[in-house]
């Protein structure tokens, strides 16, 4: 699976067209999960379990292909100040193909891919001045390329399994500065995108005659950064010289999590979920570093674990030959970050989610199609980060940062059965 992503990752970079995005762990993967505010590990049944849960995808027995567009609305600000966050226009794909094997592997194995591709770059990394406040999981967490691909497997009628890879794009590179005969500065530059890979594994059980189903998934930690090395001969050939520049950052970076889901049906057509996540924040990275490998070693954001509660529910119903589908989701998103009282400034909220959204599905149409319709409001829950004079040097610049804001981010998919 891991060769499969590599190439796909190098189709899509090198096609200038396919310039859209859409985020993972910010807003969720799929209009049904991101209706759900997420939920879903222990119900999802399309090309949304390959982030979700890969055990989903192994009792799925029809071929099915998506496509689909969000656009998101970023309003944060720090001080009373627009913090400079693009808003988001991103795309989806997801592609279920349940493979035709014989004997005791008949209708027992399944393959799933998703894949987002931003819009405006493959990845991109901003890299604030040290201490100057920013949004570090939000601002630009819906800028980089991410491909899955995962496999759900049928164990008995009441357990499936499943298991997968995220791959995200890192830059690495090298540019080189020197001065030529005629004495004007020349630049040749490298770069090589590779691929980091995350695991994904699921497990999802139902007992026999019973209301409720549970789900539980675990990922490997992802991201996506940049290492780039700049060196110079200028003092060969003018009276100055520069050091050599490293400039290494981790832009894009979601945790390990362990997500348990137990989703129970109230009456037929109307199901509620409980859902409960984990994410290792303490492993968080510096988003940047210093440049100069002399210089100052900047301090490690010393981020702490988290527990996220979501509550979800779907209510399905048919009219004939159409197929209706409501949902809605709530979570309460805990923020990793401490405060920011020395000279980092990494800013985060708490948050508040809410979710809903719409599905309509012809299932029996000669050309078998669905729309999916979604949206999330994500509330900011005002903080402000008061600094200590004795820890940052010059604190007469910023005495305290207030982090407030929201984003509103709606999205549409297309289904076909084929």
């Amino acid at each position: 699976m891991g060769v499969l992503a590599s190439a796909l990752l190098c189709a899509l970079l090198c096609t200038p067209a396919m310039a859209l995005a859409s985020p993972l762990e910010l807003y969720g993967f799929g209009a049904r999960s991101s209706a759900m505010a997420g939920g879903g590990v222990a119900s999802a049944h399309s090309f949304d379990c390959v982030y979700l849960n890969p055990a989903g995808l192994g009792p799925l027995r029809e071929k099915y292909v998506a496509g689909g567009l969000s656009f998101g609305k970023l309003d944060l600000r720090l001080n009373g100040q627009a913090s400079g966050g693009d808003d988001t226009l991103a795309t989806t794909f997801g592609l279920v193909v349940p493979l035709p094997l014989k004997g005791s592997m008949r209708d027992r194995l399944t393959l799933g891919l998703g894949i987002i591709v931003p819009q405006n770059a493959v990845a991109r990394a901003r890299a604030p001045a040290i201490g100057e406040p920013t949004f570090a999981l939000l601002d630009s967490r819906s800028e980089v390329v991410g491909i899955q691909v995962a496999m759900g497997y049928v164990l008995g009628p009441r357990m499936s399994i499943g298991a997968g890879v995220l791959a995200l794009g890192t830059l690495v590179g090298a540019i080189q500065v020197d001065v030529d005969g005629a004495g004007r500065f020349i630049t040749r530059s490298e770069q090589e995108l590779r691929s980091d890979f995350a695991p994904v594994l699921g497990l999802r059980y139902r007992p026999r005659d019973e209301p409720w189903r549970t789900g539980l998934s675990l990922r490997g930690a992802s991201s996506a950064g940049f290492d780039v090395e700049v060196n110079n001969t200028l003092g060969t050939s003018l009276p100055l010289s520069l050091p050599p520049l490293r400039l290494v950052g981790v832009p894009q970076y979601d945790p390990a999590s362990l997500s348990a889901e137990l989703d129970y049906e109230l009456v037929a057509g109307a199901n509620i979920a409980l859902q409960l996540d984990y994410k290792h924040w303490s492993a968080f990275p510096r988003p940047t570093n210093n440049p100069l490998a002399t210089g100052e070693v900047l301090a490690e954001p010393d981020f702490h674990d988290t527990l996220v509660p979501r509550l979800s529910g779907e209510w399905r119903q048919a009219h004939g030959a159409v197929h209706l589908a409501a949902r809605a989701g709530y979570a309460f998103i805990y923020s990793p970050a401490p405060e920011m009282s020395g000279a980092q400034s990494l800013v985060d909220n708490h948050r508040h989610l809410l979710a809903t959204g719409l599905g309509v599905d012809f299932p029996d149409s000669d050309f078998p199609f669905q729309i999916d319709a979604w949206m999330q409001v994500h509330q900011l829950i005002a903080r402000t980060h008061n600094k200590d004079a004795q820890q940052v040097v010059d604190s007469g610049a910023i005495d305290s940062i207030r982090g407030t804001g929201r984003i509103i981010i709606a999205g549409v998919t297309l289904g076909v059965r084929l």
